[in-house]
């Protein structure tokens, strides 16, 4: 039986690759329109259903009920002492209130385990990051409160910086925030919104595409701790060939210590919108 079992979210963007390599269980998100539920994989979302979620006047993205959260932990709980969910941003979603509920329910039906849901501040790879962070602790045997640690000191590090084709796409979920000024805007602009300890900052309102790869590059030259390394992972909506310039981009001006490559979700690019480009990146060991 092993001490600490991960799991996270979908919208966390790992590779699968990754996710199975360091055993980080994925809980699908689910999305829904038109009263039609979806879960957020490739055989539930290919491509042509994503874009006409993209096109759906309203999307909602309400998280599982307990009893999801509580099977998952239960499942991961046969083979673990504890279970760690590293969770998307409370401050956006009400995953975290529903998830603790179903811990307290999987705490109950196996005495003995440990359910603690981790409020990542985070969503994308910055989620990712701090779950692959716990995982690679947990692997060395860490205990739940030293692999806790670990996530904490990442959460605290991580940043993500995005490139976005429109607000339009969030606007309908009603989660846009601090950039509610930005949504309504009729000027065709790519707007540059950067994700820190899970608060939204509006960086600016490019017109060009190209001004909005220069001015994320400009955020994160900014944002990084020289003479740390620097773990990065860029994602790619729709154009991959620009998000692997973007990568080698990154890869020249820092040497990175990690660097990843990996796709959005088909929920995120069902609320986000299509030509979404993601960097998330932090710095230390």
């Amino acid at each position: 039986m092993i001490e600490v079992a991960i799991l996270t979210d979908s919208v966390a963007c790992l590779p699968p690759d990754l996710a199975q390599t360091h055993h980080i269980g994925i809980i699908p998100v689910r999305v829904s329109a038109a009263g039609r539920e979806y879960h957020d994989n490739e055989a539930a979302l290919p491509p042509s259903t994503v874009r006409q979620l993209q096109q759906a006047p309203a999307l909602d993205t309400t998280p599982w009920s307990p009893e999801m959260y509580r099977r998952a932990y239960r499942d991961a709980g046969a083979a673990a002492r504890s279970v760690l969910h590293v969770v998307a941003f409370s401050q956006f979603t009400s995953t975290i209130s529903q998830a603790r509920a179903g811990a307290a329910m999987a705490e109950a039906d196996l005495p003995g385990l440990r359910v603690v849901v981790f409020d990542s501040a985070a969503t994308a790879m910055s989620q990712g990051f701090i779950a692959l962070g716990a995982a690679r602790a947990a692997a060395r045997g860490a205990s739940l409160s030293d692999v806790i640690a670990r996530a904490e000191e990442i959460r605290q590090r991580v940043s993500a910086v995005f490139v976005l084709e429109s607000l339009h796409y969030l606007a309908r979920t009603g989660r846009v925030h601090r950039l509610a000024s930005w949504a309504s805007s009729l000027l065709r602009v790519r707007p540059v919104v950067a994700l820190e300890q899970g608060h939204e900052h509006p960086i600016a309102l490019p017109r060009s595409r190209a001004q909005a790869k220069r001015l994320l590059l400009d955020y994160i030259d900014r944002t990084i701790a020289a003479g740390m390394p620097l773990h990065v992972a860029v994602m790619a909506s729709d154009d991959s060939e620009e998000a692997e310039w973007l990568l080698a981009r990154l890869q020249d001006l820092y040497q990175p210590e990690e660097t990843l490559f990996t796709a959005f979700s088909p929920v995120t690019r069902s609320v986000a919108g299509p030509g979404v480009l993601g960097v998330a990146f932090y710095c230390g060991a």
